[in-house]
């Protein structure tokens, strides 16, 4: 494995290449953190991610609107064209993407608008749902200042709630009227590639948005597999219990005449819990999610 860093791309923004001379196929990474993330932060996904045979550019992008109108996505856009148009060697009919936190809501967005496969960890989806449920906590999220603040002190203090809304806040210019229509569940099509996603049961990441998904992506008839892993880690920190499956996903994806054999891999589920199966062994169950979680 090789690692070429801060490659510029353009418009101020850098990509670090991690190569193999054995490629399936390439993926673009894209980080979490709000308002502050850089590429460095899944260094080590994307080595892991090389070495098991894909060519990965993890690249840098701007988080101070991450809409799918805002500069985050246009970022990502620009990522990923110049990956295809760069001289590395790999099939470009075989390119996916993926993302952590909010940047798996962008690798989202991304895959609807270039029809690509893609796999989120602790994707942000289902906006208006989350608002909703959290909405005792009043309109002031707007007021709270995360400016500089870790997100080690934003847990200590017990704000996560407070902080995503805020960041929900920030992704609709503070209109709540755009929640349901900002949201990617908005832009599924039948066009949309597969699609894997990941949460933590008890995470800041409510599950109920990844159950939405694979009922949007099932009613469009697109192949939308969806795991629950125990406990309450959030995007990189489930890297070991995750990255089998995600691995597996990204072969699947690029050996399209092999899905059968790929599948099995995924196990079926043991337990079941309100629809989906949890992760009650350090392994992964994959299986339909009921919406109504």
């Amino acid at each position: 494995m090789r690692v070429i860093a801060d490659l510029e791309i353009g418009d101020s923004l850098a990509i670090d290449a991690y190569v193999t001379d054995t490629a399936s196929g390439a993926i673009l990474l894209l980080h979490g953190g709000w308002p502050e993330g850089g590429k460095s932060e899944v260094a080590a996904l994307a080595a892991r991610l090389c070495k098991s045979g894909f060519v990965v550019f993890a690249a840098d992008f701007n988080l101070d609107r991450s809409g799918p109108k805002g500069r985050a996505l246009d970022d990502a856009v620009v990522a990923l064209r110049w990956l295809k148009a760069s001289d590395f060697e790999f099939d470009r009919a075989c390119v996916a993407v993926m993302g952590i936190g909010l940047g798996g809501t962008m690798a989202i967005e991304l895959g609807f608008k270039e029809s690509i496969p893609v796999a989120a960890w602790s994707a942000l989806i289902d906006f208006k749902g989350f608002m909703d449920h959290t909405a005792t906590l009043g309109d002031s999220d707007h007021l709270r200042d995360y400016d500089g603040v870790s997100w080690e002190r934003i847990v200590a203090a017990g704000e996560q709630v407070p902080f995503l809304r805020g960041v929900v806040l920030a992704i609709v210019a503070n209109n709540l009227s755009l929640l349901a229509s900002t949201s990617p569940l908005a832009r599924v099509t039948h066009g949309a590639e597969r699609m894997m996603l990941f949460n933590s049961a008890n995470e800041i990441i409510p599950a109920r948005g990844m159950a939405l998904m694979q009922e949007k992506m099932t009613e469009f008839g697109v192949p939308c597999c969806a795991c629950l892993l125990e406990g309450s880690e959030h995007g990189s920190e489930y890297l070991l219990s995750a990255l089998p499956g995600t691995i597996q996903f990204f072969r699947e994806a690029f050996s399209p005449g092999e899905p059968a054999a790929l599948a099995q891999s995924y196990g079926t589920p043991d337990h079941q819990l309100n629809g989906i199966a949890p992760n009650r062994s350090g392994g992964m169950h994959y299986t339909s999610i009921d919406a109504h979680l």
